[in-house]
């Protein structure tokens, strides 16, 4: 949402407000995703397990 929304500020020849929040949002969605996976791994059910890893390697 961040980056469609730098895109069109830049096509709109705007500056993007507060740049830094980027890397600061990836990061989080990198542990969020890194919590997804340790979960994964933990369920013991194979059928939710074969789910949950369609849904943290779609992210």
């Amino acid at each position: 949402m961040l980056m469609t929304q730098r895109q069109m500020l830049q096509a709109q020849n705007m500056q993007f407000p507060n740049p830094e929040r980027i890397p600061k949002v990836r990061r989080s969605m990198c542990r969020i995703k890194h919590v997804l996976t340790e979960r994964v791994i933990e369920e013991p059910d194979p059928r939710r397990s074969a789910e949950m890893k369609r849904m943290v390697n779609g992210m």
